[in-house]
């Protein structure tokens, strides 16, 4: 004689003998004595909880970033009037990184009348410029010919500008005048 759903019994019980490869969390007690009260012999125990089922939906569920993950990140402590490299120091490794496009970082720096109180005259000057949260926070600075006033002014008026762009991470422009 067939017994209804035997079969599914059979495979069902084999699946629970055979199934796990890891143990729960936290193993049964052997003694019968220490039995959870809320199950009996007959009753499967119930599973053990994991992390997400005590907590509520994460954000990382939804695909959005999670309001507690934007951490706030910490301004490096960059040189007074120094280099690019020096800013690319300051700034700790695994600092996220937000790019700016070169065009919005040049816009400021495209404005002829910026220069005109250091007297370029004939002066050229090429720069590079680290740029953090909109100031430029490393510099570095030639020119044609050598004029070590001219520098000087330019450099000041550089550090003046703020970006519009203002993003807690470090782009470069390279900029020729």
């Amino acid at each position: 004689m067939r017994v209804p759903g035997a079969g599914f019994i059979f495979y069902a019980a084999l699946a629970t003998a055979c199934g796990g490869s890891e143990p729960p969390a936290s193993a049964p007690s052997s003694s019968a004595s220490e039995e959870s009260p809320a199950t009996t012999p007959n009753e499967p125990a119930p599973p053990a909880p994991t992390a997400s089922d005590d907590a509520p939906a994460k954000a990382s569920d939804s695909h959005e970033p999670a309001p507690a993950a934007k951490a706030e990140v910490p301004t490096p402590a960059f040189k007074e009037n120094g280099s690019v490299r020096d800013a690319v120091n300051a700034v700790p490794q695994g600092t996220p990184r937000l790019n700016i496009e070169q065009e919005a970082l040049e816009g400021p720096l495209n404005h002829p009348e910026l220069y005109e109180p250091c007297k370029p005259g004939n002066a050229h000057f090429k720069a590079k410029i680290a740029v953090w949260d909109g100031k430029a926070v490393g510099l570095d600075l030639t020119t044609t010919p050598k004029n070590q006033k001219f520098a000087d002014c330019v450099a000041a008026r550089i550090r003046a500008i703020t970006w519009p762009d203002r993003v807690k991470s470090l782009n470069t422009v390279e900029y020729t005048f």
